[in-house]
């Protein structure tokens, strides 16, 4: 028997794949994710690739929005939002067929 991979072993299986409900909902009727939030985003892009470090891209947008706020959305819910535009290529691909369909494409 082969031994899983570092894959197999982390990628999230089930219900815990899907985003979740943050416990600050969006207290404001409208809002919009500036073009500047998302290029910035787009800079630091996982593409899923092997020597691709999914834990570093991970911290490095953590740290990227750790100051970014947007009146009425909590930070938590503002990472969710612009998440799927760090990704590309395989990643992307895997979160639109785990977590639900990308937006931003």
């Amino acid at each position: 028997m082969e031994p899983n991979t570092l894959y197999q072993l982390s990628a999230p299986k089930g219900e815990l794949v899907e985003a979740p409900q943050s416990s600050k909902p969006i207290t404001t009727s409208s809002y919009e994710l500036h073009p500047g939030f998302i290029a910035m985003v787009r800079e630091q892009t996982f593409s899923g690739l092997d020597y691709e470090n999914p834990c570093h891209h991970l911290r490095e947008f953590e740290q990227l929005f750790a100051c970014l706020t947007i009146s009425g959305m909590s930070q938590e819910t503002l990472r969710w939002k612009l998440f799927p535009f760090s990704l590309e290529e395989k990643a992307k691909q895997w979160y639109a067929h785990n977590v639900g369909k990308v937006k931003g494409d």
